[in-house]
């Protein structure tokens, strides 16, 4: 055999063997479709079954021990079903109230946010020139862009929001 023939005889094995494999998924995706639905119309039943058993307990039509017990379990998680039900009810029912807005201006922290050297003469010399009250007025101040909170033209944080100001 030559090398062509026994590539030949490779790719035909390969082909054969994805064929199989092909059909045999295709095989056990159908039946195990058709196992699952015999599983669940046997569910079916089995609950009509224990739904029946179930009224002519309480019918007194059967008198089991085993089955009154059940029969009571499903009654306790009956009750405890409607219970949580009517809790979901009254949550779902819950609406939103908003809280009154109140009118304090935010309160910021007494943090300080620059820092400036002390001007003040040494204590020997006294003040030179004329003193006006606009040389003792506040320091120049500037707002926050985000907030409006008035702050030292130094700062380069507003105290208020925490929002950077060049």
């Amino acid at each position: 055999m030559g090398f062509l023939d026994q590539l030949s005889k490779t790719l035909t094995q390969g082909v054969d063997r994805a064929k199989f494999e092909a059909e045999k998924f295709q095989k056990t995706t159908r039946l195990q479709g058709e196992v699952n639905e015999f599983r669940r119309q046997m569910d079916g039943k089995l609950m009509e079954l224990g739904q029946r058993a179930y009224d002519l307990q309480r019918a007194g039509q059967i008198n089991v021990p085993s089955l009154a017990e059940l029969a009571t379990a499903v009654d306790q998680l009956r009750g405890a079903l409607m219970a949580k039900e009517e809790e979901l009810k009254l949550i779902q029912g819950d609406q939103w109230i908003d809280p009154a807005p109140t009118s304090a201006p935010s309160q910021a922290q007494n943090v300080p946010i620059s820092y400036e050297a002390p001007e003040t003469p040494p204590a020997s010399t006294p003040p030179v020139g004329p003193t006006s009250p606009a040389a003792s007025a506040t320091p120049v101040q500037k707002a926050c862009g985000s907030c409006g909170f008035q702050m030292p033209q130094t700062a380069m944080f507003c105290p208020n929001c925490g929002n950077r100001v060049a």
